[in-house]
């Protein structure tokens, strides 16, 4: 969980400078890899409930 916060905070600094920048490409580009993350950590959530599930 940790490393998605970090991740997150990392890419919204990315966004900030990519705006003040007026580097378009590259707000489009963090915005998909922050949906990709966010689509990795609910796969891994769904997991690890599924996981404790079983037990």
């Amino acid at each position: 969980m940790s490393g998605f916060v970090c991740f997150s905070l990392s890419n919204a600094l990315w966004v900030v400078w990519g705006i003040y920048a007026g580097a378009y490409a590259l707000i489009v580009l963090q915005i998909c890899l922050f949906l990709m993350n966010l689509r990795g950590l609910r796969k891994n959530l769904r997991g690890k409930v599924e996981e404790q599930s079983q037990d």
